[in-house]
């Protein structure tokens, strides 16, 4: 049990990690938006080319947050799985380890993954539907396709189901697992916030 559930860490965990290189792409084109608009956009030269009706601020823009959609979407099973999300430390640090790993047993279980399945489920609908009638961005001169950046809502949840599972797993092991399993399973009965692993 707690091998599977090292096995869907470890993919939330690659997952978040690769997105993470997002933010490079998003700050060029940032720095690039920035550079247009403020000393480009004045040059009529410039205003004529293909390049410029290619890549409009507006265009720029959308590609901007949809990257950082992107970006924050594929990491929240990584930061779940890294505990480094937020709690309500004022309760949760009062109560002992086990009421701790039954707390995180009951949440991931009873309230994360079912939610996680309503997303998933109309997310989907919803990327779909946007799909079928060929929906583009509201703005004139925007991104074609919104399919894609909606897919990524239940793409990203997948993840975050896959980390509220990992999670429940940890605890049943803590829970009822041999004692020699206790320490590798306690990451979610300890006091938050943990001492964040060297690769986090």
């Amino acid at each position: 049990m707690l091998q599977a559930s090292d096995h869907l860490a470890h993919a939330c965990t690659v997952v978040g990690k690769a997105a993470a290189f997002l933010f490079v792409p998003m700050m060029l084109i940032i720095l690039y938006d920035v550079f247009q608009r403020k000393y480009l956009g004045y040059n009529p030269d410039f205003t004529t080319t293909d390049w410029y009706k290619m890549f409009t601020s507006t265009r720029l823009q959308e590609m901007e947050w949809h990257l950082h959609s992107v970006l924050f979407l594929l990491a929240l099973g990584y930061g779940y799985v890294k505990d480094s999300h937020v709690r309500i430390e004022l309760v949760r640090d009062t109560l002992r380890p086990r009421t701790r790993a039954w707390v995180e047993l009951f949440g991931a279980l009873l309230f994360l993954v079912p939610y996680c399945y309503v997303v998933i489920e109309y997310g989907t609908e919803n990327a779909l539907r946007a799909f079928n009638i060929g929906e583009g961005s509201d703005a004139l001169t925007g991104l074609p396709h919104r399919f894609i950046i909606k897919g990524m809502l239940p793409v990203g949840f997948v993840f975050v189901a896959l980390a509220g599972l990992s999670a429940a797993l940890k605890c049943l092991v803590y829970l009822f697992g041999p004692s020699s399993l206790r320490a590798a399973s306690g990451q979610y009965a300890g006091d938050h916030p943990p001492t964040q692993p060297a690769d986090a």
